[in-house]
């Protein structure tokens, strides 16, 4: 009876979180891509970036002015209407490669962003995959302990055993449902976490009901180059050249040209002694450059941009390298875990199952001792949760691979 309420209450509380419907790891990241707050913000910087492209030719607001009253003699109507066009060197191609330059690096912020969200869920998705599949293995050693617990109480009802092996044996069953009570809780708080990175209403659930092996190419092309992040970096090389660009053309002389329309009232005309009334207009056109007369501004601001294009310069390698070294690193904890995964699989599972076969057998028809038989139930069980934590640690190294490579 004991053995049907732990089952009842375990499995009660994991239908209990599984109201919502289940996904698969693919429809976890495609929800996740969708939903998620962080990454509709950088897509709404992609887009006002892809607004400010559009400002590559900027020219300055047009200057119309009017001149009225007595600028030119003693008539007091005289006017003068002039349009002004000042054009700074800035508009000929530097602001607009440096717009390009801005709305690559948004769009690589996106990618590395977008890259960093799927490894979240993938490590979250596969954690809560290994949960469950702990809760299964608890749950046969609850089934096991329950029935040693069974058979040593009744041993000890009829003298065949002592006290110390009753105890013992309540003592195993208590402290697994203990740890079926804390991966339960585990179990709620992975689903929390995925909850949140898929910006979610209801609490999700995953579709795996067992722990699998994520298919992986090892020889497939695993280079840091294609990291997102670098990328986004490398870029961030190529806006300071811009920008440089950008603060040496203003450094440059503007030009500016305008266009004039004026009356002369009064003036007269030596070739035909004609004179000019509020009706005659006298036009032109002039040009001109403008100058920056105090330098220490300008010069500043390209030096400034050359320290910047320094620092992104230095960045990159730096970064460059870290990524690097963590891809060797992943690499080789990806071939420990492959070894070591080989090593359950082709000796130690089977061994676990012989040993937990014998040992109950044994016990069973009184070969050995309860001492003896939870060494050998302990030792079974040790090996299989070996097993399961080892799947799970070579899951997350692919995982882990994948995201340095940007591998979704």
């Amino acid at each position: 009876m004991r053995i049907l309420i732990i089952i009842t209450i375990t499995s009660f509380s994991f239908a209990g979180l599984g109201q919502s419907t289940k996904l698969t790891v693919q429809q976890a990241i495609d929800v996740a891509l969708k939903n998620n707050a962080g990454i509709r913000a950088v897509a709404y910087e992609v887009e006002s970036q892809r607004q400010l492209k559009k400002t590559g030719f900027d020219l300055p607001k047009t200057n119309v002015s009017l001149q009225y009253g007595q600028y030119n003699s003693f008539a007091k109507n005289d006017n003068n209407i002039s349009i002004t066009q000042s054009i700074p060197l800035t508009i000929l191609g530097s602001q607009a490669s440096l717009n390009r330059s801005l709305l690559a690096s948004s769009e690589l912020k996106k990618a590395f962003t977008e890259n960093d969200l799927v490894y979240q869920v993938k490590q979250v998705y596969y954690q809560l995959a290994f949960v469950k599949a702990r809760h299964q293995l608890l749950l046969q050693q609850d089934s096991i302990y329950e029935g040693f617990l069974k058979s040593a109480s009744l041993r000890y009802k009829t003298g065949e055993s002592k006290l110390l092996e009753q105890t013992t044996a309540e003592t195993q069953r208590n402290e697994v449902r203990n740890q079926l009570r804390q991966n339960e809780s585990t179990a709620t708080i992975l689903r929390t976490q995925l909850q949140t990175l898929l910006n979610s209403e209801q609490l999700p659930d995953i579709s795996e009901d067992e722990l699998t092996e994520i298919p992986f190419d090892a020889s497939q092309d695993t280079t840091i180059l294609t990291n997102p992040f670098l990328s986004y970096v490398r870029q961030q090389v190529d806006v300071a050249k811009s920008l440089k660009k950008v603060e040496t053309a203003k450094f440059a002389p503007d030009l500016m040209i305008g266009y004039f329309n004026q009356t002369l009232i009064n003036t007269i005309n030596v070739e035909n002694g004609t004179v000019a009334n509020d009706n005659t207009r006298f036009s032109g056109f002039f040009a001109g450059i403008s100058i920056p007369l105090w330098f220490v501004p300008y010069q500043g601001r390209v030096k400034a941009a050359a320290f910047t294009r320094q620092a992104a310069e230095s960045n990159y390698a730096n970064q460059q390298k870290i990524i690097q070294g963590q891809s060797q690193q992943a690499a080789q904890l990806y071939g420990k875990n492959r070894n070591s995964l080989e090593y359950y699989r082709t000796s130690a599972l089977p061994n676990a199952e012989l040993i937990l076969k014998q040992s109950q057998v044994a016990f069973r028809e009184g070969e050995i001792d309860f001492a003896v038989y939870l060494l050998g139930v302990r030792n079974a069980i040790a090996i299989k949760e070996g097993y399961l934590q080892t799947l799970n640690d070579y899951n997350q190294s692919i995982i882990y691979i994948q995201f340095l490579s940007g591998t979704k």
